[in-house]
C-alpha cells in the first residue's frame, strides 16, 4: 500500500495497457505480464487508446509508434496533454529507432524507449514491474 495525500493509504495500480498492432507480440507481452500478476488490457490501434486508458486506468502504458489510426507519437502527445492521463508512465516499444524518433518521444514525455528487435521481453517486463512498484 502507498500513502496518498493526508496519510490515506492508496492501493498500488497493478495494471498495464499494451498498445500494439502485432498480435503475436501483444500476446507475448500480455502473457509475460500476467505471469507476474499484472492485469493487462490490449488495444491494437491508436484511435482507441484514450478510451481504454480512461476505462481501464492503467499504471503504465506500453506504446508502439507505428499503429493504425493515430500513430504512437500522436497518442503520446494526447496522453501527456490530457490532465487525467498526463501522469501515467508511457514506455515506448517500437522498431523505429532513429535518433530523431527517440528524441521526439522523450520530448513528448515518454519514460523509456525499447527497441523491439533488440530487447528481450523479460527486460520490458522487469521495467514495467519497477514502474508499477513506485
Amino acid at each position: 500500500m502507498l500513502k496518498g495525500l493526508f496519510g490515506k493509504k492508496k492501493k498500488a495500480n497493478n495494471r498495464a495497457l499494451i498498445v500494439e498492432d502485432d498480435a503475436m507480440l501483444a500476446r507475448v507481452l500480455a502473457e509475460s505480464l500476467q505471469a507476474e500478476k499484472i492485469k493487462i488490457s490490449v488495444v491494437d490501434n491508436g484511435s482507441d487508446v484514450m478510451g481504454a486508458v480512461i476505462k481501464f486506468g492503467p499504471g503504465v502504458i506500453l506504446l508502439d509508434l507505428i499503429l493504425p489510426g493515430l500513430d504512437g507519437f500522436a497518442v503520446l502527445k494526447s496522453l501527456k496533454d490530457e490532465t487525467k492521463t498526463a501522469d501515467v508512465p508511457v514506455v515506448v516499444v517500437s522498431n523505429l529507432y532513429q535518433v530523431s524518433d527517440v528524441k521526439a518521444v522523450k520530448a513528448l514525455g515518454a519514460d523509456q524507449y525499447f527497441l523491439k528487435s533488440n530487447t528481450d521481453v523479460k527486460v520490458i517486463v522487469d521495467y514495467v514491474k519497477k514502474v508499477l512498484k513506485k
